[in-house]
């Protein structure tokens, strides 16, 4: 095993430790370290940043009673990350739909008055093609937003957060196999779904 897998190992063990006994220094840290990841991530499940911020509150909490519990079958970043998904998706069912969330390009453009936001670069081939970038960054947004749940809930995982494919597959609770499958299959649905666009 890589010496560096080892020393992650062992600060995880520390971390852990201290978390158990109730140290208020290693939760602040925990919070510091994987908070604002796991803000993204419930703000991405749900559309909204009030109600991601009440789920990520309330996982916190339930990880903060139940941390004597945890046995460490997986990374304490995998355990955080499935305690948001759960409650995300509690959320979502509760609700019984699906948030739409969708970037607005007029407000980033332009200002209350209608005149632009920023002064307007030349049109050169770097100012289009930046535009353009944007335009499909939006798209590709508002698309990964409209896929199916167990879709976006992968991409996000992978390729907004960039956990690793262990992290997730202890997170989903899933296979190697069943994580490669499902990956593919979203990536596919999103490309898909931009090009139709």
């Amino acid at each position: 095993m890589p010496v560096e897998r080892v020393g992650q190992q062992e600060t995880e063990k520390a971390r852990l430790g201290a978390l158990k006994s109730g140290s208020a220094v290693a939760w602040r840290e925990l919070l510091a370290c994987y908070g604002p990841r796991l803000l993204r991530y419930a703000t991405r499940m749900v559309g909204a940043r009030a109600t991601a911020e009440e789920i990520l509150q309330d996982s916190l909490v339930t990880v903060y009673r139940t941390i004597a519990r945890f046995d460490g079958r997986c990374s304490l970043k995998s355990w955080l990350y499935r305690a948001v998904h759960n409650r995300a998706i509690d959320e979502l069912r509760r609700r019984k739909r699906y948030v739409d969330v969708g970037d607005d390009p007029e407000r980033d453009y332009f200002n209350a008055a209608g005149h632009w936001q920023h002064e307007c670069p030349g049109w050169d081939g770097m100012a289009a093609k930046r535009l353009d970038d944007k335009r499909l960054l939006i798209q590709v947004r508002d698309q990964l937003d409209r896929l199916p749940h167990s879709h976006r809930e992968i991409l996000l995982m992978k390729e907004v957060d960039g956990l690793d494919p262990a992290d997730i597959c202890a997170a989903l609770e899933i296979t190697p196999g069943n994580f490669r499958l499902r990956l593919h299959r979203a990536r596919a649905a999103l490309r898909a779904a931009v090009v139709r666009e």
